[in-house]
Protein backbone atom coordinates (compact mmCIF):
# COMPACT_ATOMS: atom_id res chain seq x y z
CA UNK A 1 0.00 0.00 0.00
CA UNK A 2 1.61 3.67 -1.05
CA UNK A 3 1.49 5.88 2.09
CA UNK A 4 0.55 9.53 0.64
CA UNK A 5 1.48 12.46 2.65
CA UNK A 6 -1.25 14.20 4.46
CA UNK A 7 0.08 17.63 4.93
CA UNK A 8 1.80 18.90 1.16
CA UNK A 9 4.31 21.40 2.01
CA UNK A 10 4.51 24.75 -0.24
CA UNK A 11 8.35 25.47 -0.41
CA UNK A 12 7.75 29.11 -1.25
CA UNK A 13 5.50 29.33 1.92
CA UNK A 14 7.94 28.02 4.13
CA UNK A 15 10.82 29.86 2.54
CA UNK A 16 8.12 33.12 3.31
CA UNK A 17 7.66 31.89 6.42
CA UNK A 18 11.60 31.64 7.25
CA UNK A 19 12.10 35.13 6.02
CA UNK A 20 9.27 36.70 8.15
CA UNK A 21 10.63 34.75 11.49
CA UNK A 22 14.04 36.18 10.55
CA UNK A 23 12.64 39.60 9.89
CA UNK A 24 10.31 39.87 13.03
CA UNK A 25 13.71 38.07 15.00
CA UNK A 26 15.75 41.72 13.71
CA UNK A 27 12.86 44.19 14.40
CA UNK A 28 12.80 42.13 17.28
CA UNK A 29 16.82 42.59 18.11
CA UNK A 30 16.60 46.31 17.23
CA UNK A 31 14.06 47.00 19.41
CA UNK A 32 15.30 45.49 22.72
CA UNK A 33 18.40 47.15 21.42
CA UNK A 34 16.93 50.53 21.16
CA UNK A 35 15.00 49.75 25.05
CA UNK A 36 18.41 49.04 26.19
CA UNK A 37 20.63 51.81 24.79
CA UNK A 38 24.32 52.72 24.69
CA UNK A 39 26.08 50.30 27.55
CA UNK A 40 29.68 51.05 28.45
CA UNK A 41 32.38 49.63 30.56
CA UNK A 42 35.13 50.97 32.60
CA UNK A 43 38.37 49.58 32.50
CA UNK A 44 39.08 50.04 36.07
CA UNK A 45 41.26 47.39 37.85
CA UNK A 46 39.62 45.07 39.55
CA UNK A 47 40.52 46.34 43.08
CA UNK A 48 39.66 49.76 42.20
CA UNK A 49 42.90 51.32 42.76
CA UNK A 50 44.74 53.15 40.37
CA UNK A 51 48.01 55.14 40.09
CA UNK A 52 48.32 58.64 41.14
CA UNK A 53 48.32 59.32 37.05
CA UNK A 54 46.26 56.41 35.53
CA UNK A 55 44.71 56.97 32.86
CA UNK A 56 41.09 56.52 33.22
CA UNK A 57 39.47 54.72 29.92
CA UNK A 58 35.46 53.99 29.33
CA UNK A 59 34.43 51.67 26.42
CA UNK A 60 31.29 52.39 24.63
CA UNK A 61 29.69 49.28 23.25
CA UNK A 62 28.96 51.48 19.93
CA UNK A 63 30.48 54.62 18.26
CA UNK A 64 29.65 58.06 20.66
CA UNK A 65 29.61 61.68 19.83
CA UNK A 66 32.88 62.67 21.35
CA UNK A 67 31.79 66.00 22.82
CA UNK A 68 28.46 64.64 24.15
CA UNK A 69 30.30 61.82 25.91
CA UNK A 70 32.70 65.13 27.73
CA UNK A 71 30.04 66.66 28.97
CA UNK A 72 28.53 63.54 30.65
CA UNK A 73 32.12 62.67 32.18
CA UNK A 74 32.33 63.86 35.52
CA UNK A 75 35.13 62.98 38.74
CA UNK A 76 34.60 63.81 42.25
CA UNK A 77 36.51 65.44 43.52
CA UNK A 78 37.17 67.53 40.19
CA UNK A 79 41.07 66.67 38.98
CA UNK A 80 42.32 68.28 35.84
CA UNK A 81 43.02 66.49 32.64
CA UNK A 82 42.06 66.43 28.67
CA UNK A 83 40.35 63.38 27.23
CA UNK A 84 41.33 61.53 23.95
CA UNK A 85 39.49 59.09 21.86
CA UNK A 86 41.58 56.21 20.15
CA UNK A 87 38.49 55.51 18.51
CA UNK A 88 34.96 55.99 18.14
CA UNK A 89 34.11 53.68 21.32
CA UNK A 90 36.85 54.11 23.45
CA UNK A 91 37.07 57.80 25.80
CA UNK A 92 39.97 58.53 27.76
CA UNK A 93 40.69 61.27 30.42
CA UNK A 94 44.56 61.73 30.84
CA UNK A 95 44.95 63.87 34.67
CA UNK A 96 47.35 66.61 34.71
CA UNK A 97 47.52 66.40 38.17
CA UNK A 98 48.07 63.39 40.59
CA UNK A 99 44.67 61.34 42.21
CA UNK A 100 44.99 62.50 46.06
CA UNK A 101 46.19 59.54 48.34
CA UNK A 102 43.85 58.84 51.16
CA UNK A 103 40.87 60.13 48.87
CA UNK A 104 37.91 58.27 47.51
CA UNK A 105 36.91 59.39 43.93
CA UNK A 106 33.95 58.75 41.94
CA UNK A 107 34.05 58.47 38.61
CA UNK A 108 29.97 59.03 36.76
CA UNK A 109 28.99 58.98 33.01
CA UNK A 110 25.19 60.67 33.07
CA UNK A 111 22.41 59.28 31.52
CA UNK A 112 21.43 60.78 28.14
CA UNK A 113 22.00 61.44 24.44
CA UNK A 114 25.78 59.86 23.45
CA UNK A 115 25.52 59.82 19.71
CA UNK A 116 24.15 61.48 16.87
CA UNK A 117 21.65 58.95 16.09
CA UNK A 118 20.18 60.33 19.35
CA UNK A 119 21.15 56.76 20.76
CA UNK A 120 21.42 56.76 24.15
CA UNK A 121 22.39 56.01 27.50
CA UNK A 122 19.52 54.79 29.94
CA UNK A 123 21.11 54.62 33.07
CA UNK A 124 24.00 56.78 34.94
CA UNK A 125 27.00 54.74 35.23
CA UNK A 126 29.20 55.47 38.46
CA UNK A 127 32.78 54.19 39.69
CA UNK A 128 34.22 54.15 42.90
CA UNK A 129 38.55 54.19 43.16
CA UNK A 130 40.87 54.82 45.55
CA UNK A 131 45.27 55.75 44.57
CA UNK A 132 47.30 53.33 45.45
CA UNK A 133 51.15 54.10 46.92
CA UNK A 134 53.83 54.90 45.52
CA UNK A 135 56.99 52.62 44.87
CA UNK A 136 60.71 53.75 44.61
CA UNK A 137 62.75 51.83 42.05
CA UNK A 138 66.74 52.04 42.30
CA UNK A 139 69.57 49.93 40.88
CA UNK A 140 72.02 47.52 42.98
CA UNK A 141 74.95 46.87 41.41
CA UNK A 142 77.07 43.45 42.48
CA UNK A 143 79.48 41.77 40.82
CA UNK A 144 79.59 43.43 37.95
CA UNK A 145 75.43 43.28 37.33
CA UNK A 146 73.21 45.74 37.58
CA UNK A 147 69.83 44.47 38.90
CA UNK A 148 66.87 46.79 39.70
CA UNK A 149 64.83 46.53 43.50
CA UNK A 150 61.56 48.84 44.85
CA UNK A 151 61.08 49.87 48.13
CA UNK A 152 57.75 50.85 49.87
CA UNK A 153 58.69 53.76 51.33
CA UNK A 154 55.40 53.30 54.54
CA UNK A 155 56.52 50.25 54.92
CA UNK A 156 59.80 49.29 54.25
CA UNK A 157 58.81 46.73 52.39
CA UNK A 158 62.19 45.50 49.38
CA UNK A 159 61.26 43.26 46.45
CA UNK A 160 63.01 42.17 43.09
CA UNK A 161 62.21 43.96 40.26
CA UNK A 162 64.56 42.32 37.48
CA UNK A 163 66.77 38.98 37.95
CA UNK A 164 70.45 38.90 38.04
CA UNK A 165 70.79 37.67 34.08
CA UNK A 166 70.92 41.63 32.83
CA UNK A 167 73.51 44.14 33.78
CA UNK A 168 71.70 47.12 33.61
CA UNK A 169 73.35 50.17 34.05
CA UNK A 170 70.58 53.17 33.86
CA UNK A 171 66.58 53.74 33.69
CA UNK A 172 63.39 55.75 33.71
CA UNK A 173 60.00 55.13 35.23
CA UNK A 174 56.80 55.75 33.20
CA UNK A 175 54.39 58.66 34.84
CA UNK A 176 51.58 55.92 34.94
CA UNK A 177 53.33 53.73 37.41
CA UNK A 178 53.04 50.56 35.23
CA UNK A 179 56.58 49.94 33.69
CA UNK A 180 60.42 50.49 33.82
CA UNK A 181 62.35 51.03 30.92
CA UNK A 182 65.99 50.12 31.06
CA UNK A 183 69.39 50.23 29.30
CA UNK A 184 71.37 46.61 29.54
CA UNK A 185 74.74 45.47 27.84
CA UNK A 186 74.44 42.63 25.16
CA UNK A 187 76.76 40.22 24.05
CA UNK A 188 78.19 42.87 21.49
CA UNK A 189 79.34 45.02 23.94
CA UNK A 190 76.46 47.94 23.24
CA UNK A 191 73.29 48.08 24.80
CA UNK A 192 69.95 47.64 24.26
CA UNK A 193 66.80 49.11 25.66
CA UNK A 194 64.27 47.00 27.53
CA UNK A 195 60.70 47.35 29.51
CA UNK A 196 59.63 45.76 32.25
CA UNK A 197 56.30 46.30 33.97
CA UNK A 198 55.49 47.37 37.78
CA UNK A 199 54.86 43.58 39.38
CA UNK A 200 58.12 42.70 37.49
CA UNK A 201 58.99 39.57 36.48
CA UNK A 202 60.31 38.34 32.84
CA UNK A 203 61.48 42.06 30.75
CA UNK A 204 60.77 41.73 27.05
CA UNK A 205 63.53 43.39 24.88
CA UNK A 206 61.99 46.83 23.68
CA UNK A 207 64.67 47.95 21.74
CA UNK A 208 68.27 45.74 19.86
CA UNK A 209 70.85 47.80 19.60
CA UNK A 210 73.62 45.43 18.94
CA UNK A 211 76.94 47.17 18.81
CA UNK A 212 75.42 51.01 19.67
CA UNK A 213 75.03 51.70 22.80
CA UNK A 214 71.87 53.21 23.92
CA UNK A 215 71.10 54.40 27.25
CA UNK A 216 69.54 57.35 29.55
CA UNK A 217 66.22 56.56 28.85
CA UNK A 218 63.72 59.29 29.24
CA UNK A 219 59.32 59.00 29.20
CA UNK A 220 57.44 61.08 28.46
CA UNK A 221 54.69 62.36 30.58
CA UNK A 222 52.02 60.34 28.75
CA UNK A 223 54.30 57.24 28.16
CA UNK A 224 53.72 57.25 24.55
CA UNK A 225 57.66 58.00 23.70
CA UNK A 226 61.00 57.29 25.36
CA UNK A 227 63.75 59.83 24.49
CA UNK A 228 67.73 57.74 24.75
CA UNK A 229 71.08 58.39 23.91
CA UNK A 230 72.36 56.55 20.80
CA UNK A 231 76.04 56.00 20.43
CA UNK A 232 77.29 54.60 17.10
CA UNK A 233 79.77 51.41 17.24
CA UNK A 234 82.83 52.17 16.07
CA UNK A 235 84.04 50.63 12.64
CA UNK A 236 86.59 48.10 14.48
CA UNK A 237 85.89 46.69 17.90
CA UNK A 238 89.13 48.97 19.14
CA UNK A 239 87.81 52.45 17.92
CA UNK A 240 85.78 54.13 19.95
CA UNK A 241 81.69 55.21 20.22
CA UNK A 242 80.40 57.62 18.16
CA UNK A 243 79.53 60.98 19.58
CA UNK A 244 76.25 60.85 21.73
CA UNK A 245 72.74 61.82 19.73
CA UNK A 246 69.11 61.90 21.07
CA UNK A 247 67.11 59.24 19.71
CA UNK A 248 63.05 58.57 19.92
CA UNK A 249 61.13 55.63 20.47
CA UNK A 250 57.19 55.78 19.94
CA UNK A 251 56.20 53.02 22.24
CA UNK A 252 52.92 52.60 20.69
CA UNK A 253 54.19 52.19 16.77
CA UNK A 254 57.65 51.32 17.88
CA UNK A 255 58.64 54.06 15.07
CA UNK A 256 62.86 54.80 16.08
CA UNK A 257 64.48 57.47 14.69
CA UNK A 258 67.26 60.33 15.56
CA UNK A 259 65.44 63.53 17.14
CA UNK A 260 67.48 66.00 14.53
CA UNK A 261 68.21 65.03 11.10
CA UNK A 262 71.30 66.49 11.35
CA UNK A 263 73.81 64.75 12.37
CA UNK A 264 76.17 67.40 13.96
CA UNK A 265 73.53 67.86 16.78
CA UNK A 266 74.70 65.96 19.26
CA UNK A 267 73.16 65.30 23.07
CA UNK A 268 73.28 64.04 26.31
CA UNK A 269 70.89 64.28 29.33
CA UNK A 270 67.33 64.43 27.37
CA UNK A 271 64.30 65.95 29.50
CA UNK A 272 60.75 66.38 28.81
CA UNK A 273 59.16 69.13 29.68
CA UNK A 274 55.62 68.23 31.74
CA UNK A 275 53.71 68.55 28.92
CA UNK A 276 55.45 66.33 26.82
CA UNK A 277 56.11 68.92 23.91
CA UNK A 278 59.49 69.89 24.53
CA UNK A 279 62.48 68.12 24.58
CA UNK A 280 65.53 69.40 26.11
CA UNK A 281 69.37 68.51 25.66
CA UNK A 282 72.90 69.09 26.11
CA UNK A 283 75.79 69.13 23.75
CA UNK A 284 78.71 68.76 25.57
CA UNK A 285 80.92 70.17 22.59
CA UNK A 286 79.29 73.56 22.27
CA UNK A 287 78.24 73.53 26.10
CA UNK A 288 74.90 74.62 25.34
CA UNK A 289 71.34 73.45 26.19
CA UNK A 290 69.50 72.47 22.79
CA UNK A 291 65.34 72.77 23.46
CA UNK A 292 62.93 71.54 20.47
CA UNK A 293 59.11 71.66 20.64
CA UNK A 294 58.37 68.63 18.81
CA UNK A 295 54.62 70.14 17.77
CA UNK A 296 56.28 73.12 16.03
CA UNK A 297 60.23 72.55 15.15
CA UNK A 298 61.20 75.46 16.58
CA UNK A 299 64.74 75.21 18.42
CA UNK A 300 66.31 76.78 21.24
CA UNK A 301 69.82 77.04 21.98
CA UNK A 302 71.15 78.19 25.38
CA UNK A 303 74.76 78.24 26.43
CA UNK A 304 75.72 76.24 29.82
CA UNK A 305 78.63 75.32 30.87
CA UNK A 306 77.44 72.40 33.72
CA UNK A 307 75.83 69.78 31.35
CA UNK A 308 73.16 69.44 34.51
CA UNK A 309 69.87 68.20 33.96
CA UNK A 310 67.66 70.92 33.12
CA UNK A 311 64.71 71.38 35.37
CA UNK A 312 60.59 72.13 34.76
CA UNK A 313 58.10 74.31 35.97
CA UNK A 314 54.96 72.40 36.56
CA UNK A 315 53.19 74.86 33.28
CA UNK A 316 55.92 73.85 31.03
CA UNK A 317 56.85 77.40 30.09
CA UNK A 318 59.92 77.97 32.42
CA UNK A 319 62.96 75.69 33.36
CA UNK A 320 66.09 76.34 35.34
CA UNK A 321 69.45 75.12 34.48
CA UNK A 322 73.02 75.67 35.98
CA UNK A 323 75.86 77.50 34.41
CA UNK A 324 79.23 79.01 35.02
CA UNK A 325 79.85 82.79 35.18
CA UNK A 326 83.44 84.41 35.18
CA UNK A 327 84.28 87.36 37.51
CA UNK A 328 87.11 88.62 38.55
CA UNK A 329 86.91 86.88 41.87
CA UNK A 330 87.02 83.86 39.60
CA UNK A 331 84.09 81.06 38.42
CA UNK A 332 80.53 80.63 40.22
CA UNK A 333 77.99 78.46 39.47
CA UNK A 334 74.53 80.10 39.05
CA UNK A 335 71.15 78.67 38.37
CA UNK A 336 69.38 80.47 35.38
CA UNK A 337 66.00 80.67 34.78
CA UNK A 338 64.51 80.26 30.77
CA UNK A 339 61.24 81.75 30.29
CA UNK A 340 59.75 80.34 26.92
CA UNK A 341 56.81 82.74 26.64
CA UNK A 342 59.23 85.83 26.76
CA UNK A 343 62.60 84.01 25.67
CA UNK A 344 63.98 86.12 28.59
CA UNK A 345 66.55 84.27 30.51
CA UNK A 346 67.72 85.55 33.51
CA UNK A 347 70.33 84.60 36.69
CA UNK A 348 67.43 83.12 39.60
CA UNK A 349 70.50 82.46 41.95
CA UNK A 350 74.12 82.92 42.38
CA UNK A 351 74.30 86.19 40.81
CA UNK A 352 75.56 88.43 43.94
CA UNK A 353 77.51 85.11 46.20
CA UNK A 354 80.47 85.71 47.81
CA UNK A 355 81.82 82.09 47.36
CA UNK A 356 80.86 79.30 44.91
CA UNK A 357 78.29 77.20 45.86
CA UNK A 358 78.65 74.49 43.34
CA UNK A 359 74.75 74.32 42.70
CA UNK A 360 73.59 71.06 41.17
CA UNK A 361 70.99 68.76 41.05
CA UNK A 362 67.73 71.05 40.44
CA UNK A 363 63.95 69.66 41.54
CA UNK A 364 60.98 71.76 40.62
CA UNK A 365 57.84 70.73 42.40
CA UNK A 366 55.45 69.28 40.74
CA UNK A 367 52.55 70.73 42.76
CA UNK A 368 53.83 74.18 44.05
CA UNK A 369 56.41 76.61 42.95
CA UNK A 370 59.38 75.23 45.77
CA UNK A 371 62.62 74.13 44.05
CA UNK A 372 65.01 71.48 45.89
CA UNK A 373 68.67 72.37 44.97
CA UNK A 374 71.94 70.74 45.75
CA UNK A 375 74.72 72.80 46.63
CA UNK A 376 77.86 73.16 48.77
CA UNK A 377 77.93 75.69 51.76
CA UNK A 378 81.89 75.07 52.76
CA UNK A 379 84.04 76.08 49.90
CA UNK A 380 86.42 73.70 51.18
CA UNK A 381 84.47 70.97 52.59
CA UNK A 382 82.98 68.60 49.25
CA UNK A 383 79.93 68.01 51.11
CA UNK A 384 76.98 68.20 49.47
CA UNK A 385 72.96 69.35 50.83
CA UNK A 386 70.27 69.79 49.89
CA UNK A 387 68.03 72.92 50.20
CA UNK A 388 64.50 73.78 49.64
CA UNK A 389 63.27 77.01 48.62
CA UNK A 390 60.63 79.12 47.97
CA UNK A 391 61.02 80.08 44.43
CA UNK A 392 59.15 83.60 44.92
CA UNK A 393 60.64 84.59 48.28
CA UNK A 394 64.22 82.41 48.41
CA UNK A 395 63.34 81.74 51.63
CA UNK A 396 63.85 77.76 52.74
CA UNK A 397 65.11 75.36 54.40
CA UNK A 398 68.29 72.93 54.56
CA UNK A 399 66.85 69.25 54.39
CA UNK A 400 69.64 67.39 53.79
CA UNK A 401 73.15 68.49 55.41
CA UNK A 402 74.67 65.71 57.63
CA UNK A 403 78.35 65.99 58.15
CA UNK A 404 80.69 63.80 55.49
CA UNK A 405 77.38 63.27 53.58
CA UNK A 406 77.40 64.20 49.80
CA UNK A 407 73.20 64.06 48.91
CA UNK A 408 71.91 64.66 44.95
CA UNK A 409 69.38 63.69 42.00
CA UNK A 410 66.43 64.22 44.23
CA UNK A 411 62.94 63.80 42.60
CA UNK A 412 59.39 64.39 44.24
CA UNK A 413 56.65 62.27 44.32
CA UNK A 414 53.66 63.07 41.98
CA UNK A 415 52.23 65.22 45.13
CA UNK A 416 54.87 67.21 45.89
CA UNK A 417 55.20 66.08 49.34
CA UNK A 418 58.27 63.78 49.31
CA UNK A 419 61.92 63.04 48.36
CA UNK A 420 63.97 60.69 47.39
CA UNK A 421 67.60 60.98 46.49
CA UNK A 422 71.01 59.68 46.46
CA UNK A 423 73.28 60.11 49.61
CA UNK A 424 76.47 58.45 50.45
CA UNK A 425 79.31 58.92 53.24
CA UNK A 426 82.47 60.37 51.98
CA UNK A 427 84.60 59.00 54.23
CA UNK A 428 84.66 54.92 55.09
CA UNK A 429 83.73 52.28 52.89
CA UNK A 430 81.54 53.71 49.25
CA UNK A 431 78.10 52.06 50.13
CA UNK A 432 75.03 54.56 48.15
CA UNK A 433 71.86 55.02 50.16
CA UNK A 434 68.30 55.75 48.81
CA UNK A 435 67.26 59.04 50.86
CA UNK A 436 63.74 60.02 51.83
CA UNK A 437 62.28 63.07 53.40
CA UNK A 438 58.97 64.65 53.83
CA UNK A 439 57.74 67.54 55.88
CA UNK A 440 57.79 66.90 59.26
CA UNK A 441 61.06 64.62 59.52
CA UNK A 442 63.91 66.23 61.36
CA UNK A 443 66.66 64.42 58.92
CA UNK A 444 66.43 61.83 55.82
CA UNK A 445 66.03 58.40 56.41
CA UNK A 446 67.13 55.49 54.72
CA UNK A 447 64.63 53.60 52.23
CA UNK A 448 67.43 50.86 51.12
CA UNK A 449 71.03 50.59 49.83
CA UNK A 450 71.12 51.30 46.33
CA UNK A 451 71.80 53.74 43.38
CA UNK A 452 69.59 56.02 40.65
CA UNK A 453 66.04 56.32 43.36
CA UNK A 454 63.19 56.73 40.83
CA UNK A 455 59.54 57.16 42.39
CA UNK A 456 57.35 54.43 40.81
CA UNK A 457 53.60 56.23 41.19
Amino acid sequence: MKLQNRFPINLDSVAGLVTGTLLLLIMLAVWLGDQAGIRVTSQLPANSIVGPLETLTLTFSEPVDGDLAIQSFSIQPPVNGSFTFPDSKTLQFIPREAFQPNTPYTLTLASGVLAQNNRSLKKTMIWGFHVRSPLVVYLVAEQGKGRLWTVEPASGTIKPLTDASLSIFGFDTSHNGEFVIFSAFNEQKGSDLWRVEREGGNPVLLLQCGADRCSVPAISFYDRQVAYVRETAGPAADLEFGAPRIWVLDLETKQDSPLYEDRQIIGYNPVWSPDGTRLSSFDGIKDEIRLLDIVTGNQLIIPSQTGSPVSWSRDSNTFLFTDIAESEAGSFTQIREAKLVTSEITTFSGESDKQDYHYNSLAWSPTADMLVIGLQFEENDPSQALWLVDIATLGGQVIANQANYTYGTPQWDPWGKALVFQQFKLKGVYKPEIGFWEEGLLEPRILAEGLMPHWLP
